[in-house]
């Protein structure tokens, strides 16, 4: 079904970027830090794992701050791509319309991961990640949920739950989807979400 896909995305690259583009602005958006700064917090950057994310917020001792960019980090994933998946519903099959919203996406998780407005050193995509596969498909969504917080309850590490979760990502958009394209992008998905976790290895070996 998708032979045609690259050749494609490659030709409408000129009508695309420009979404695209605001796509990655969009993931871009440092929730972490402006929701701190109303607050009065410091910078999340300063103490913890100096990551922008809500976990790390969460250290600050200041669960609203914490909870606000959990939901602005979600909704940052989660409502572009309804809205995608909205405008391109009419003119596609199902399947298709989550593997171009999900191809879509990556540029919002590339935006959050490598924010422009951070000096490209941003959160580790974990939120925003199941904000897009909410979007997707709820079902794929409420299950990474209950493994996430499966895990949470035996080990009450966030990045034992997460690694957990994006662990079984691939096999849950296989089960419910049964579509090859889209699994490969659930395996790039949790690449992502691996790759800005290896500074966390050490710590979860300690």
């Amino acid at each position: 079904m998708y032979e045609n896909f690259l050749p494609l995305t490659v030709k409408m690259a000129p009508e695309l970027w420009p979404i695209w583009l605001i796509l990655y602005l969009i993931g871009s958006i440092p929730f972490a830090i402006i929701s701190s700064k109303l607050m009065n917090l410091p910078d999340p950057r300063t103490y913890g794992s100096n990551n922008p994310g809500a976990t790390n917020v969460l250290r600050s001792g200041n669960k609203t701050a914490a909870f606000l960019t959990l939901l602005g980090d979600s909704l940052k994933g989660f409502i572009p791509i309804m809205l995608i998946m909205s405008i391109v519903e009419s003119d596609v099959s199902m399947i298709t319309n989550i593997a171009v919203s999900y191809f879509s996406s990556f540029f919002i998780l590339l935006g959050h991961m490598f924010p422009i407005f951070l000096k490209f050193k941003g959160g580790k995509g974990v939120a925003t990640s199941f904000g897009i596969l909410f979007a997707l498909d709820p079902r794929i969504g409420f299950s990474l949920l209950a493994i996430w917080l499966l895990v949470f309850i035996i080990f009450r590490v966030s990045a034992t739950s997460a690694l957990a979760a994006f662990f079984l990502l691939p096999f849950f958009v296989a089960f419910f989807l049964g579509d090859n394209f889209i699994t490969i992008l659930a395996v790039t998905n949790s690449l992502f979400i691996y790759l800005k976790h290896i500074s966390s290895f050490a710590k979860l070996k300690n």
